[in-house]
């Protein structure tokens, strides 16, 4: 993997990672797959890390797939052409794994695949300007990357039919008045406010922002006992533990929980 691919840096408890391919609009490939993957892993395991933003250089979120890239993998054979997706869906598998939030920096646009990766992200903040397309049909293609779980369950089912069928660049604006969006921003400043966002979440206590995603996703396939009963295992356990003695101390103290005890 080339080592510029995937820029990393710390912000105090927040990991910024950018998807660093500016010449292609970063369009994807398997080293960013590899790279942001292996990123989000080593985040999970870090308990100095609180939070994770995830944006593209040069104020452009992704374009989606390489188009050379895909033209060039027709001439494999179908297991390998199952290969290159695999290796996108792992890395979709490790950000929702991961106990991390991801908050998603989209300013210019999330195409393809970058729509998917977006929405794969537990919050999203656009710019105004800003679009996203899940665009495949243009090419002759069909939706990959989760675009189909994340945005069709989170948008009315004729919005995402308008998405698979035509392609269309659908404004931020539009999708944060339907609630994909969490936080639309004025151009060009959406990075710099999912930085300040996920300093105040990276600040929460740890083990109870990992249970409540771990909820949200179960909540998906769960029926109603099943996340009744994993919300209950969650709870109960979680007032016997130190994020509870802490948030309830200090509570009743009347003071704010210092959650770095806790970590």
């Amino acid at each position: 993997m080339a080592d510029d691919r995937v820029l990393i840096e710390r912000h105090g408890r927040v990991l910024k990672v950018v998807n660093n391919d500016p010449k292609t609009r970063n369009s994807l490939s398997a080293d960013f797959y590899d790279g942001f993957r292996e990123a989000m892993e080593q985040a999970s395991g870090d308990a100095d890390v609180g939070a994770v933003v995830l944006t593209g250089a040069e104020r452009f979120f992704c374009s989606g797939g390489n188009i050379n890239s895909i033209k060039a993998r027709r001439e494999s054979d179908l297991p390998t052409r199952r290969k290159g997706v695999d290796k996108l869906h792992d890395m979709i598998l490790a950000m929702r794994a991961s106990p991390k939030p991801i908050i998603a920096a989209v300013d210019g646009g999330a195409a393809g695949a970058g729509a998917s990766i977006m929405a794969a992200c537990d919050l999203i903040v656009g710019a105004r300007d800003a679009y996203a397309s899940v665009a495949y049909i243009k090419i002759g293609l069909t939706p990959d990357g989760g675009s189909t779980a994340f945005i069709g369950t989170a948008v009315p089912r004729q919005l995402m039919s308008e998405m698979v069928f035509t392609g269309d660049r659908i404004p931020l604006e539009r999708l944060y008045q339907v609630g994909l969006v969490n936080r639309l921003t004025e151009p060009d400043q959406a990075l710099e406010e999912a930085m300040s966002w996920a300093e105040q979440i990276a600040g929460m206590p740890s083990q109870a922002l990992a249970n409540g995603k771990k909820l949200i996703d179960a909540a998906r396939l769960n029926t109603l006992k099943q996340q009744l009963d994993a919300e209950a295992d969650g709870i109960a356990e979680a007032i016997g533990g130190r994020e509870a003695e802490e948030g309830l101390s200090a509570f009743l103290e009347k003071r704010k929980p210092d959650w770095s005890k806790t970590r």
